[in-house]
């Protein structure tokens, strides 16, 4: 049967008896307070009988503050008997009454009828030293540490979030009852498989093994849990036996030991990976409480959404800082870039005046000089000129007087002169013709005047489509 997160798996069922019904009392039949009468009196009566003295090994010693409760067990075999120190009677022991030690304790034999219970009522201690079965116990201990078993660094870390809990301990005991508890309040969706086993006697040993040898076979079991409740000595000395011992120490699977209650040691919780006092402190230790791994998991998903909205907004005020930063660094680029700008137009503006000037400048001179070749070419042409009209005239004067002198010579000299007259006037036709010449000369100047005032036009022009090129490139 299986019961996910309400239940337990049961693997097995050791010990189990079957009910006896009730039947007719047969004849002579006492009440329990009967026999504890009788028993009582039976004992008062053989008082002389008990001797005072009695040797033991001491185990399951309890101190309280009206006195000290033990059990002394036989040296020889499994015999066990109750004892009662009251503290007055400890105060006045000599030695420290300790677990484990073989002693010879002087009582008296005391019954009580109403529980049946009988107990030596201690007054005096006296130890003998450790019993041979400490002894034979401090070895395999030593055993053991020397091998390592015993090592806090080979103990394993018991699995955070487990499936399924296996569980050995006795179907019948409490201790059942407490682990699975402890379990489910805490985890209720945990699985339990319970492995029921023999946790006292002869057959506790095997019992046991077979037990832990089932669940560490098991791949669904995350964690172990070995358990049982207090009992004495005796009664947990199976605990210590060197197979179950070493059987533990060799589970694949983490191993949780609660043997007895916070008193009781064995070597089983030395090798197990994790002790606990009692089987309710085994399944507290074997899961999680899940309640307050939710309450942890909402604490985390607020402090992932705390984290994250501060890192968001930690980053956008990066992002705006930034952005800010960076429309600063825009504003004063363009500041930068108007100011460049501004600079260039000035500088186009002052690059154009002295264009203007340069060029104004420059078509001034070059129409100064212009006009110098210009007016210096008019003077050598009205030079000339001069001088034709001058040479003209000379020659006017010469032909005058060479007619006077032909006049004059003609009557005489009339063939002869011709001669010369027509060779004369053949010169001062030549002289006509350079009169022409120099005539054409002042046409050819008034023409150039205006070639010169067409090239002044042009230059104008030329300067103001320069002007203009020039500011379009800026």
């Amino acid at each position: 049967m299986s019961l996910r997160g309400v239940g337990s798996t049961i693997v097995a069922n050791v010990g189990d008896s079957p009910e006896s019904g009730t039947a007719e009392l047969p004849e002579g039949t006492w009440s329990v307070a009967e026999v504890n009468e009788a028993i009582s009196t039976v004992l008062e009566e053989a008082t002389d009988r008990f001797p005072t003295y009695v040797v033991g090994e001491v185990s399951d010693v309890s101190h309280y503050d009206f006195g000290t409760f033990f059990d002394l067990r036989d040296l020889e075999g499994e015999a066990v008997v109750s004892c009662l120190a009251w503290s007055y009677a400890v105060d006045g022991f000599d030695h420290d009454l300790e677990a484990g030690a073989s002693a010879v304790v002087q009582a008296s034999v005391e019954y009580h009828a109403e529980k049946g219970n009988m107990q030596l009522m201690v007054s005096d201690y006296w130890p003998l030293g450790e019993s041979a079965r400490m002894q034979e116990l401090e070895e395999l201990r030593a055993a053991l540490d020397e091998e390592g078993l015993l090592d806090a660094d080979r103990k394993r870390e018991l699995p955070a979030y487990p499936r399924t809990v296996g569980v050995v301990t006795s179907l019948s005991g409490s201790a059942r009852e407490d682990v699975c508890s402890a379990i489910h309040d805490r985890a209720a969706g945990v699985d339990v498989k319970l492995c029921g086993a023999t946790v006292q006697g002869e057959n506790a040993v095997p019992s046991v093994i077979g037990a832990v040898e089932q669940l560490d076979r098991d791949p669904e079991v995350d964690v172990l849990v070995v358990t049982r409740g207090g009992g004495a000595d005796a009664d947990l000395w199976c605990f210590n036996s060197e197979p179950l011992v070493r059987r533990l120490a060799d589970c694949r699977t983490p191993v949780i030991a609660a043997i007895g209650h916070e008193d009781d040691r064995t070597l089983a919780d030395d090798v197990a990976d994790e002790r606990c006092m009692t089987p309710t402190d085994a399944g507290v230790n074997a899961v999680p409480d899940m309640s307050v791994v939710r309450r942890g998991v909402g604490d985390l998903e607020r402090r992932i959404d705390d984290a994250y909205r501060a890192f968001a907004d930690g980053r956008l005020d990066a992002v705006e800082r930034r952005v800010e930063t960076a429309h600063e660094s825009l504003k004063q680029t363009a500041a930068t870039q108007r100011a460049e700008r501004r600079g260039q137009l000035q500088r186009a503006s002052a690059l154009e005046a002295r264009l203007d000037s340069a060029y104004a400048s420059l078509v001034a001179d070059r129409l100064g000089g212009v006009e110098q070749r210009l007016d210096g070419a008019l003077r050598e042409l009205e030079h000339a000129a001069e001088t034709e009209a001058v040479t003209a005239q000379a020659a006017r004067g010469r032909v005058a007087d060479l007619e006077a002198r032909i006049d004059r010579a003609y009557a005489t000299r009339v063939e002869r002169e011709l001669w010369g007259l027509e060779s004369q006037i053949e010169s001062a036709y030549r002289e006509r013709e350079a009169d022409a010449r120099v005539e054409a000369g002042a046409a050819e100047a008034r023409r150039l005047r205006v070639v010169v005032a067409v090239l002044l036009a042009v230059l104008v022009l030329g300067g103001v489509a320069v002007a203009v090129l020039l500011l379009g490139v800026v």
